[in-house]
């Protein structure tokens, strides 16, 4: 291909570009594989001979990104505690092989970070156009449930240490705010809920404060977000797992939870350290909805405003309630006044109710709270909700997990401890050996690795600007 290009009369850089890239790639599969079999063969002499026995070499491939790399490998026949004979590859322990199936982490990450901004169609399509691996969605989607799976097996354990007594988390702060709310998500077939076809994916944001990003531009720090579709009580359990992995709950003096007054919401009051705050935009948006007056509405805004809840409910209750004549109308109105009602405790914003709250630490802030469609949007909507698509409740979750992660910015450090392998000294060696010898030309008995002398190419034939520029890059290489 590569000459073919080269004989043309006008070059196309685009697939000069790919060629290269090809080239480059199947290069970079070469040097792996002498990488695998020096570590096999390093293996192979270190091993305890007496409890390994070597039954010979299977192929087997591994999806990198510069491609599909096939290699052979040493099976060893053991017998283990209860006298029966097993079989295993020492070198796929020894590189994690398993974790991924047999999908480099590198690749993997690059497999996720594509699924979680487009889908598992697009997803593959990139994949295969900007590396040297060729990968369909449906393999896009198996590796999405695999990392998703582990994720959640990692949020248990967080949740089982936090019953224990052995919370892990190491960021102190004297406030924890959160933000509570669900995203409604089209179902697939088995998975739709008795009436309807959707169902409420749970998602949680906790972070200790506010950082000046830019002028009168601010971000939330140390964010983490989790999702589920665990029912109420399991959720919460969730929650409290994964926020103290990050945080130590035990120097929290007070929490400000922020929501749209869901009950499993609500479940996050756990004591009287927890204050409850009703999310603002939902709360304005249902006396917009239901208070069709602007005048009236002006007026419970105004009381709102001025924290008189008791004299706003009343006037709901009775002035403009007896005003209103159409009976749609008076329903709303009774809805509204039921949802004030019930979130009562949370109407009036947590900075203006007294609180003896902490100092903040230099360079932090304590705003507003109401961010939590904003995160709704940008963890699940925008890659879930709106688009058309329908899902499974195990695949939803777990790509819910994944787009979680990727809002607490904590994507790479999941996944690479996830697949974390660290090699002895002994293989590192073995390694920088192979490495070394890739870049150095050597001699051999039979051969010589020196690069070949010649003459300029397209000398003597005609020059086109495509040519003229490769001449250019030979000149100064």
């Amino acid at each position: 291909m590569l000459k073919q290009i080269l004989s043309e009369t006008e070059i196309n850089f685009n697939d000069l570009e790919k060629e290269i890239f090809k080239i480059g790639c199947q290069y970079a599969q070469n040097v792996m594989v002498e990488i695998l079999r020096s570590l096999d063969k390093k293996i192979a002499e270190t091993r305890d001979k007496k409890q390994y026995r070597h039954k010979g070499k299977r192929k087997t491939t591994i999806k990198t990104l510069m491609g599909e790399v096939e290699f052979e490998r040493i099976l060893y026949e053991r017998t283990n505690k209860k006298g029966e004979k097993t079989h295993t590859y020492l070198l796929d322990k020894t590189i994690g092989l398993e974790t991924f199936g047999n999908i480099s982490t590198n690749l993997a990450f690059k497999i996720i970070e594509h699924a979680s901004i487009s889908s598992f169609r697009n997803s593959a399509k990139n994949i295969t156009d900007t590396t040297g691996q060729s990968i369909s969605h449906g393999g896009v989607w198996n590796l999405v449930q695999s990392v998703g799976e582990k994720v959640k097996e990692i949020e248990d354990k967080h949740v089982e240490c936090l019953a224990q007594g052995h919370a892990q988390g190491e960021k102190e702060t004297k406030i924890l705010f959160e933000e509570a709310d669900g995203v409604w998500i089209n179902m697939q077939g088995k998975d739709r809920p008795k009436r309807g076809r959707r169902a409420e994916l749970k998602v949680a944001v906790a972070y200790d404060g506010w950082e000046l990003e830019s002028k009168d531009r601010y971000r939330l720090r140390n964010k983490v977000a989790v999702a589920g579709f665990d029912d109420s009580k399991g959720f919460q359990k969730r929650k409290e797992g994964v926020f103290s992995s990050i945080f130590n709950i035990d120097e929290v003096e007070i929490r400000i939870l922020n929501g749209d007054g869901a009950t499993w919401i609500k479940g996050g009051l756990i004591d009287e350290t927890v204050h409850y705050q009703l999310d603002p935009f939902h709360l304005n948006r249902e006396i917009v909805r239901k208070i069709r007056n602007k005048t009236q509405r002006k007026k419970v805004m105004s009381l709102l405003s001025d924290k008189k809840v008791d004299e706003m409910l009343k006037y709901i209750n009775k002035e403009v309630f007896e005003q209103t004549k159409d009976l749609k109308e008076k329903d709303r109105l009774t809805d509204l006044y039921r949802y004030l009602l019930n979130n009562k405790e949370g109407l009036i914003p947590y900075k203006e109710r007294g609180l003896s709250l902490p100092n903040p630490p230099e360079g932090l802030f304590y705003r507003t709270l109401g961010t939590m469609e904003h995160h709704i949007c940008d963890i699940i909507a925008q890659r879930m909700k709106n688009v058309k698509a329908s899902w499974s409740r195990q695949g939803a979750e777990n790509l819910g997990k994944i787009l979680t992660l990727r809002a607490s910015k904590n994507l790479v450090n999941a996944i690479t401890s996830i697949s974390k392998i660290v090699l002895p000294g002994v293989y590192t060696e073995e390694i920088y050996e192979v490495l070394s010898a890739s870049k150095s030309p050597q001699k051999d008995g039979k051969g010589y690795r020196y690069p070949r002398t010649g003459a300029m190419p397209f000398t003597g034939t005609f020059v086109t600007n495509g040519r003229k520029a490769i001449q250019n890059l030979i000149k100064f290489s």
